[in-house]
């Protein structure tokens, strides 16, 4: 009858002889091996096994086994930033982009010059669909821009023929709605009473007209502004847009 086989034998056999054999980076198993083989090899040959050691203490092969090879080290978290330093970063952002917003506004909002206390109130861009007539512009109708509505006003700019070509440019305002245009004979009458003379430019200074919307006129029914509100048009040859000023 064979003899049985010693649990801790079988154990560190696995360890020297299974593929994924370590035994060998563990001396003190490696020679605990040696001596339980010798002795196994003496209970074959008849041999009564030597008696143990009462110090010597059966090894857990789990114990002598070398500690697995590290873990891939896990990737470190980025620190989550504290709210404070949240708060100051979009703070910062916050005032880049209102410094930037600002810049833009600053360029194109004009400063009142004489400093009588004029606030720009709207920029009027060229309306295509607005069909210029004819007795607004005369012979330079051809040439000419209107521009969209504002208070029921609109505001027209027409090359100035007389000036030849050096660039000068005229400005007309008026409201449509009191104009009346006689296409038989190219004439037409207003029945309001703030559509005058256009204002033409001269060198750098722009076409400009000023007028002020008193109680009674017929244009101040097709407007929101109270009596007494003074407005001021203003042609922007840098940006081809009318400015209007209110006082």
């Amino acid at each position: 009858m064979p003899a049985p086989v010693d649990p801790e034998l079988e154990a560190l056999r696995r360890r020297a002889y299974a593929p994924a054999a370590d035994i060998y980076a563990d001396p003190a198993a490696l020679q605990r091996l040696i001596d339980l083989e010798e002795r196994a090899a003496g209970v074959r040959e008849g041999e009564a096994p030597p008696p143990r050691a009462a110090s010597e203490a059966p090894i857990d092969p789990e114990e002598q086994r070398p500690p697995a090879p590290p873990a891939a080290r896990a990737r470190r978290p980025f620190p989550r930033p504290r709210r404070s330093s949240v708060i100051l970063v979009a703070g910062a952002a916050l005032l880049v982009m209102l410094a930037l917003v600002a810049l833009v506004l600053v360029q194109r909002v004009q400063v009142d010059p004489l400093q009588v206390g004029a606030t720009q109130v709207a920029r009027l861009a060229p309306d295509p669909a607005f069909v210029v007539p004819p007795a607004v512009a005369g012979d330079a109708v051809s040439g000419a821009t209107g521009y969209t509505s504002f208070e029921g006003f609109r505001a027209v700019t027409f090359p100035n023929r007389r000036q030849g070509g050096d660039g000068a440019v005229c400005l007309s305002v008026y409201q449509p709605s009191l104009l009346t245009v006689d296409a038989r004979n190219n004439s037409m009458s207003y029945s309001g009473q703030l559509f005058d003379t256009p204002s033409c430019s001269a060198g750098v200074f722009p076409p400009t007209l000023t007028f002020q919307l008193a109680a009674g006129i017929p244009e101040l029914a097709h407007t929101e502004l109270p009596a007494g509100t003074a407005l001021q048009f203003v042609y922007d040859r840098s940006s081809g847009e009318v400015v209007v000023f209110r006082g």
